[in-house]
Parts: C-alpha cells; structure tokens; sequence
C-alpha cells in the first residue's frame, strides 16, 4: 500500500506478527509493518509541547521502570474509542513504575484541540504536541493508536496496538489480546515480551507536507468543489463523520486517511454493485477523475492556490433537510450512552396523539448525539399493545429506517406511508461508544399530506427464522423468498443483517421465467447500513417471486465477529443474527 508519509512503498519486512494483529491489519487495509520497525533501538531524546505551549524534553519524564508512548489524534474515532482504556491501564499500574505519556503529531491539531479533546476524554497522563514530527519519525509512527513501550535503559521493547478489540469499521465486544499490557508486565519483570510487533490500527499520521512540485491542481481549483461535492455532507462540524472537512486545513490535516480510504475505495461508502451505477437516488460515489485529482494533489505536496480562486463555501441546511415537520416525536427520556463497550439495541415507545389517520410524505431521523447514534429504525404497533421484538415490522409495522445524515425518506408525489390514529412508535437505536460519556435523545420529524394520497406506501420484510450458522463458516448461505400477488411498484430495498452478514442480493424472478439481480451488495458492512432508494419506482408484475440470498462470515478471519465458535441463530442483538430483506412498494 502506498502511504501518505514519504509516499514510499511499505517492503515486506521479516518480523513475526501475531495472528490476531494480521487480522486487524486486514481490515484497516495495511497487511505489511513499517521497515524502521525501531523495537531494540534506544529511544532519543527530543524536544515537545506541553499543553501549556512551552518546550519539554520526552526524557524528562522517563525517570521510572517503564515509559510508555501512545500516540493519539483529535477526531479519530478509534482513537477515541481507546483514550478511556489507556487511562485504565495507566490507572492499572499505578503510575510508579509506568508513565504514560500521550503524543500528538497531526498538524492540524491545535494545542488547544488537543487539551480539549484530553478533557472531554477524562485523559489525566500529559499529552504533548510533537510540532516538527521529529519523535513521530525517529519511532516511524504510523497511526493514531500506535503505543511504544520503552525499558529503563531507554530502549524500545514493544511497538503496536494498544488490544484487538476495534479496527476502522469493527469492533469486538471485548479484546482477544491485551498486548500493551501483556509487554509492560513483561518489561517490569526484566523479559522481552513474548510478541513486539503488532499492527496498530487507527488514522493515518499525516506528514509535515514536503515542498511543492509544479502542478496544475491546487485547493483552490478543482480540490475545494470536489470536497465539497462529494464529502462535506457528512464532514462537517456537529454531523455523522468523525471530523470536518471544510478548509484547505482539514483537508491538509487529513491527507493520509484521505488518500488511504481513497484508493482503498472505502469511501464514499457505497456498498451496491458498480452495474447498478446510476439506479439509486441515494447514491455516493465519486468521479474517478475527481479521485485521481485528489491523490494527485497530495502527491504533488498539496498546494494552497489563488485563495481568491476558491469556490465559495457550500451553505448546508441547518435543522430538518426535509423542511420544517408537521410533528417531531422525540424520545420521552435521553439514554446514556458508554464511554466504552457494545451496547445492546435499545428501544424506545413514543406515544402518538392523532384522533384520526396522517399519511406521512416524508419523514427524517435526527440523533440527539450524531457520535454515538449508528442508525434508528422506527415501527407502528398498536397503542399500549405487546411488541414482539422477534418479529416487529417484518411483515407490517416497518416505518422507516435511516441513518442520522444520509437521504432521508422522501416519497413522490402523490404517495404516503399510513400513520393510523392513536398508534404507538418504537424507535429501536443502534448505539456505538466513542470514548466519551454521551447523552442521546433522538427524533423523527414527518410531514403529513395535505390532499388525499393515491398510492399508499407499505413495508415488508423478506425473511427467514431458519438461521442456523455453523461455528467456523466462512460462507454460510440463507435463502428467503415473498411473491407479490398484485402488479406492484417497488420504492426501495434495505438488507438487514449483523456482523457475519457477508453479502446480500435481490433476485426478482418473474412469472414468465426471467430472473434479474435488482439489488447485490457483494460487500456488506453492518456499519453502513441504509436504504437504497431507486430513482425511478421499479415495476413488479403479479406472481413475480423476489429471492433473497444472504451469506454470512462466521469464520475468525472476519474481525468483527463475536464469536468464531458459536452456532449462530435469529435474534436481534448483533452478537446474534438476522436475516431481513426490506421492502418499500405500492399497489398498482
């Protein structure tokens, strides 16, 4: 893979990896270690940053058994995710024999970023800003969770992930492996650890950018119109992505993940088959020449331009990009989010007032904590009536399911979804931790028709019960089918699976013998979950059968996976299984 640091190549290098470091590595798209891996070096000592802004030698605070080097980074989630369990582990050891020290060396982040970062965190250890990188070199630092460990003769004993528990896009619900720990007991017993290397995930560290080539790409034109087009939807202060995009300095700042989730293809996320380009309302991807652009300009040192030049900033809606709603159902309580940990789907029951039935003409989820809110699915049960959260909205009930920040629900002219009177919602929330104690109340906003609706929208599920994944398979296929008994328009389609879901498809088999795919995502990811919204309704005759085929990873090369060994059955926990294959139609 190509890296954003000096824009070498990484060389295969002959040290031995753990099993479970490869595995992350797999996932975050990095499968070689550095060649100036430095473990059995003496660490240097350099001049960095207190917060306080004056110069402090990193030495100064080696004066234990054991010095620890974690790197970190403002706005990167894992990161985030891990700052709570690196003041466990200094908590751990007391702080005597190990000192811990934090190392920012992104070049976007302030002094001031960084302490309010540390205080949102509840970070106690010092950070330090490492201004010309000069640590960030000698140790060749790669990403934000990288931690070193460092004996009292100044040499470096162990260098990698902090545990295995999260990658960029997965998670475990707890670590298999505790190497951090594992080598600093190891040091304070005068051992060399039993593993030294390791993979560490987390966002790329950006280099201090080198001096310019001659290019006709600048910031200034075509990059800024590009950013803007294609990822300040999301990346942008008080939404879903972890970090803004806006100025000429974000985007410098995060050159490195920018160019790696670039030419890895993770971003923008879109996960349907490349032949259904051009099908879906909802649909993000970028130009291949806007991409080449990008990784152009960052090769070529990433110049600034004719500010003057630049596009004008993108003005983005504030509050409901559905317009202002005719009523908003808000949770009656907030939830309090962890700092750490899987939190299990909460659902939340929210009363409806109406004496008589609305018909919904769009509708749209907004998080009250856009961090931790992965997505929220809403469902229509009676009012005060049981809820059977095995079965809730396969076959009725589905209201809609969003994503904070994506295409909210929109439906043509002429089309409503019922609401009928006195029913109660559910919102069941998808919660994800970021290392800060957060507090959630979300809403969904809706407006009503205000003339009678001609086609009334439905949901229903294709399903299967029948879940049985054995322990270890690495592509286990379910199959579930539904036929429509009238000539139908189909709206959308919304695959629903946990972590083992692998891949999914749409099969419409038609009466008169033809099958066509109308819908594959060969590359599930539970992360990116959403609706594909066809630009056009896709016509469905009578007695067409629409298949669905799902298979699931339940092997232990998918990192996410809960637990390799487990027979997998139905259930809605995501160390458990589903098998949904939403649909929105109308009736011709």
């Amino acid at each position: 893979m190509k890296t954003m640091g000096d824009r070498s190549m990484f060389r295969k290098s002959a040290i031995v990896v753990s099993i479970a470091a490869v595995t992350a590595a797999v996932v975050i798209g990095v499968v070689t270690a550095s060649p100036a891996d430095r473990v059995g070096e003496k660490l240097q000592d350099v001049t960095l940053l207190a917060a306080d802004g004056k110069p402090v030698q990193l030495l100064d605070f080696h004066k234990e058994k054991v010095l620890v080097i974690a790197y970190t980074g403002v706005g990167c989630p894992i990161a985030e995710r891990y700052a709570p369990r690196l003041e466990k582990i200094a908590d751990k050891f007391g702080r005597k024999e190990v000192v811990f020290v934090g190392i920012n060396a992104n070049p976007n982040d302030t002094l001031e970023r960084i302490v309010e970062s540390a205080k949102a965190l509840e970070i106690t250890f010092p950070i330090l800003k490492d201004p010309e990188q000069a640590l960030t070199r000698q140790l060749d630092a790669r990403t934000t969770t990288e931690a070193f460990v460092v004996d009292s003769d100044r040499v470096i004993r162990y260098r990698g992930m902090i545990d295995d528990q999260y990658a960029i896009g997965a998670q475990r619900k707890n670590p298999k492996n505790r190497y951090l720990e594992d080598a600093i007991n190891d040091v304070l017993k005068g051992k060399s650890p039993l593993v030294t290397r390791t993979v560490a995930p987390g966002c790329l560290i950006t280099r201090a950018a080198p001096a310019s080539v001659p290019t006709d790409l600048t910031f200034a034109s075509p990059i800024a119109g590009i950013v803007q087009n294609n990822c300040q939807r999301c990346h942008r202060d008080g939404h879903i992505a972890p970090f803004p995009l806006l100025t000429y300095e974000d985007v410098r700042g995060w050159s490195a993940m920018i160019y790696s989730v670039l030419t890895e293809g993770r971003m923008p996320p879109w996960n349907a088959h490349p032949r259904h380009a051009g099908l879906f309302a909802n649909e993000r991807k970028m130009a291949d020449a806007d991409r080449d652009a990008i990784l152009k300009w960052i090769d070529a040192g990433m110049p600034q331009g004719d500010v003057a030049a630049a596009p004008p900033e993108r003005e983005w809606p504030e509050g409901w990009t559905i317009g202002e709603p005719d009523a908003v159902f808000t949770m009656r309580s907030s939830f309090n989010v962890p700092v750490d940990g899987t939190v299990e789907y909460q659902h939340f029951r929210i009363p409806t007032t109406f004496k008589e039935d609305k018909w919904i003409t769009a509708m749209e989820a907004q998080a009250g904590a856009k961090e931790v809110v992965h997505h929220i699915l809403v469902f229509i049960v009676p009012k005060d009536g049981e809820v059977d959260q095995q079965r809730i909205g396969l076959d009725d009930g589905m209201l809609c399911a969003t994503v904070p920040g994506d295409t909210p629900s929109v439906y043509p002219e002429g089309y409503g979804k019922k609401l009928p009177a006195g029913a109660t919602l559910v919102m069941q929330v998808h919660y994800t931790t970021s290392g800060k104690k957060m507090k959630d109340k979300s809403s969904i906003g809706m407006i009503f028709s205000k003339s009678p609706v001609a086609r009334e929208v439905r949901t229903r599920g294709v399903y299967s019960f029948d879940l049985n994944i054995p322990p270890g398979a690495a592509d286990h296929e379910v199959r579930a089918s539904y036929t429509f008994d009238k000539d139908c328009d189909v709206l959308s389609f919304f695959p629903h699976m946990h972590f083992r879901g692998k891949s999914w498809q749409f099969i419409a088999h038609y009466a008169d013998g033809r099958a066509e795919t109308v819908l594959e995502v060969p590359r599930y990811d539970f992360n990116w979950q959403e609706s594909y919204i066809l630009k056009s309704p896709m016509f469905i005759p009578k007695g067409t059968k629409i298949e669905c085929i799902a298979h699931y990873d339940n092997s232990a090369a998918n990192f996410a996976n809960p637990d390799p060994a487990a027979a997998v059955r139905w259930g809605e926990q995501t160390w458990e299984e589903m098998m949904i294959g939403y649909m929105d139609y109308v009736y011709r």
